[in-house]
């Protein structure tokens, strides 16, 4: 039977698993309602890409602004301010839909600046979840699958109901759930989670270099790993795809088909079906897969996937089961990505060097929807989701093709000696 001290950091994990799944939902919801409130009432498709670069590049600029601040005042902190800040952000959105001749800029910027909040939340959230994980006492492979798990189930529950809801309520109403996902979330970490204050380390080290260097030892770090730079470069252009897909392919595919908004959801519901059942059997199954190997094949089997059916067929049963397909092979990419890199990071370096992670990675994402958007305009949704894939299969090539990505297989990876004596 455990002790207690055990079952309360196993509390703390669950908490911070549970802050992060009703964040998250709320989340995959705006994800949804905003692209359909501009695609709708503005009626086109570059107009909706555009809103999604107003929410996501402020958000992967404030991730990595923010490093440094994660690093000296702590993760868990950062963490609860940017929630907090974060409702009012939110809630705004649709309180400023009710005023009659509120422009376009001005809804774009609040969706910036809810964008910015979220981004500078969730870099503090990644450097939280490794010490939550190894206060609880788990592998990092189990810790990352559950935490993967719980942003599968997220996104399995949070689009169908996004799409129900839009439709029954309208998108004005349905970003006040977000908001209120917000509050949530932060009276959980600050109440039931107690690690992630600032490391003494961390908070010595940025009082004497200064904002400026300590931004600049993330980035140092980060181009003296070569499994880390690729990472990056590959994610930076599979979420330029994801993007696209997700907030121009889909809705146009929606607006242009029989199915209403409620439809808006059902790719992604399929998609979360398969990334669950991908995530629990990958929990099991993870100690005994060959990680490079299984990436690589997963990767580039199930990420072009989905954009190639919808180029290449009509047939709604056929996208929705190429889309459990997908989601069960993408499900073992995030938690193998996610283990390699935690565990290459020395901790006092958490907020720098995920910072810079996360916003080289995402920082595809904000021209994701623009380029969706421009190339459907010209093209047609066919010939741009085709165009999407074949870009889609060429850069998953990588882990087949560079030895830096055989250092997945390494348990016991290499010590960082000459990127720490560089910082």
């Amino acid at each position: 039977m455990p002790d207690a001290p055990a079952r309360v950091v196993n509390r703390q994990l669950g908490a911070l698993l549970t802050a992060e799944a009703i964040s998250m939902l709320g989340s995959r919801i705006t994800f949804v309602a905003i692209p359909w409130l501009v695609l709708t009432t503005q009626d086109s498709a570059l107009l909706a890409g555009l809103a999604g670069l107003a929410e996501m590049l402020p958000y992967v600029l404030a991730g990595l602004l923010g490093g440094p601040i994660v690093d000296r005042v702590g993760p868990r902190p950062t963490a609860v301010a940017a929630d907090t800040a974060s409702v009012l952000a939110v809630a705004g959105i649709p309180l400023l839909g009710y005023y009659e001749g509120v422009s376009l800029g001005a809804l774009m910027a609040l969706i910036a600046l809810a964008g910015a909040l979220r981004g500078f939340g969730d870099a503090a959230k990644r450097a939280l979840l490794p010490r939550t994980i190894a206060a609880a006492g788990l592998s990092t492979e189990r810790g990352t699958a559950l935490y993967d798990g719980v942003c599968r189930a997220s996104t399995l529950l949070g689009l169908p109901l996004a799409g129900l809801l839009v439709a029954t309520f309208g998108p004005e109403r349905v970003l006040l759930f977000d908001a209120f996902s917000f509050v949530i979330s932060a009276l959980i970490i600050v109440s039931m989670v107690r690690v992630g204050r600032a490391d003494a380390a961390a908070v010595a080290e940025c009082e004497q270099q200064g904002y400026a260097a300590a931004l600049q030892d993330g980035f140092r770090y980060v181009r003296s790993d070569r499994l880390i730079v690729g990472v990056m470069s590959m994610l930076f252009v599979t979420n330029m795809f994801d993007q696209a897909f997700a907030t121009v392919f889909v809705p146009v595919w929606v607006r242009d088909g029989p199915h209403g908004p409620a439809a808006l959801g059902v790719i992604g519901t399929a998609f979360g079906l398969g990334a669950v059942a991908g995530n629990i059997l990958y929990t099991m199954l993870a100690p005994r897969l060959p990680r490079r190997r299984t990436l690589a094949i997963c990767f580039f089997l199930g990420g072009p996937a989905q954009l190639l059916a919808l180029a290449l067929t009509d047939r709604v049963w056929m996208v929705l089961t190429v889309a459990a397909v997908s989601g069960a092979l993408m499900s073992t990419v995030n938690p193998i990505l996610m283990t390699a890199v935690y565990r290459r990071i020395p901790t006092r370096l958490h907020g720098r060097v995920i910072s810079v992670l996360i916003a080289v990675s995402w920082a595809g994402i904000p021209f994701g929807g623009v380029v969706g958007g421009w190339t459907t305009d010209l093209l047609g949704l066919r010939n741009a989701a085709l165009a999407a894939a074949i870009g889609y299969l060429l850069v998953t090539m990588a882990p087949f093709l560079f030895p830096a990505w055989r250092e997945l297989d390494e348990h016991q990876p290499r010590e960082a000696r000459q990127a720490i004596a560089a910082v």
